[in-house]
């Protein structure tokens, strides 16, 4: 029964409405990589809160197969060699402006991810979050995903109740979980952060908690030890994928710059050749967004 429940709550976030940006940038994946898309997942911050123009929309686009995803081979081969890709999207409608980040993944490789097996914690510590499918090319698709959303749910709490005890409440469970998944990429953050995450969708992890008992007691030393492992080898692999994003981020550039205006005011305009070479072209902007006081 507990594997019926679970699937329901995440059936019911999968299935929460979107917003008509949220769709348009939907249409745009889809537009941009064709019939290889298999599904389109919609999670993050936006997601919580919605759309307001000044933000960014946070999206997975499963694929089929990365060959069919791309119109040349180099982008294929990055994505599976060390994926995901991101790319960044500005889409102008009505005069306002529409941004998104979205990661291309393959459905097979997205699967695995949210198994027990998987090492690392990019998937199932995502998607063990809230997260609304806005596309499915079909139902096999559909269900492939959901039964994915689920296992992530699955893999996270059996990564973090030995740590805190089986008698631990679902706020104790998912706040270190939420900590030790951070700490296992790029991007630490504070206990307040994890607790926010918690409460802005108290009711989903809560219900979550109640629908997966606990399982044996896992020895708690072993799972610290794995827990270590992850870290270094996240973060190692955090770092190759930026060194990555530097080649293959699209319109990572113009993301940046965005970011700095977005924060200090400032804007710069950029070249079409600085466009094409990124990073020949960063130390000059850097120097002069630096002149300027965008940042110090």
């Amino acid at each position: 029964m507990s594997g019926e429940r679970i699937g329901e709550i995440i059936e019911a976030e999968a299935r929460r409405p979107g917003f008509p940006e949220a769709f348009e940038m939907v249409e745009e994946i889809r537009r941009r990589h064709g019939g290889s898309v298999a599904a389109v997942l919609f999670y993050g911050s936006c997601r919580r809160t919605g759309w307001v123009e000044d933000s960014v929309l946070d999206f997975y686009a499963l694929v089929d197969g990365y060959r069919d995803a791309y119109a040349g081979w180099a982008p294929a081969f990055f994505n599976w060699l060390l994926p995901p890709n991101v790319h960044y999207v500005d889409l102008e409608r009505g005069g306002k402006h529409i941004r998104a980040k979205y990661a291309v993944f393959s459905m097979a490789q997205f699967s695995r991810g949210a198994g027990p097996q998987a090492l690392l914690s990019s998937v199932w510590g995502r998607f063990a979050q809230p997260t609304s499918i806005l596309y499915a090319r079909g139902p096999a698709e559909d269900a492939a995903v959901l039964a994915a959303l689920a296992q992530s749910a699955r893999t996270m709490m059996a990564n973090a109740r030995p740590l805190v005890g089986p008698e631990a409440g679902p706020r104790a469970l998912w706040t270190t979980a939420f900590r030790e998944s951070y700490r296992s990429e790029l991007r630490s953050e504070s206990d307040e952060r994890y607790a926010h995450l918690y409460e802005a969708s108290e009711g989903f992890y809560e219900a979550l908690a109640a629908a997966v008992p606990a399982a044996p007691q896992t020895d708690r030393a072993s799972l610290e030890r794995r827990w270590a492992r992850r870290r270094l080898i996240g973060k190692l692999m955090a770092v190759l994928r930026h060194i990555k994003a530097a080649y293959t981020f699209e319109n990572g550039l113009e993301y940046v710059l965005w970011k700095i205006e977005r924060h200090s005011g400032i804007a710069v305009a950029v070249t079409p050749w600085q466009k094409r070479h990124p990073l020949l072209a960063a130390p000059r902007l850097a120097w002069s967004l630096y002149r300027r006081g965008a940042f110090r």
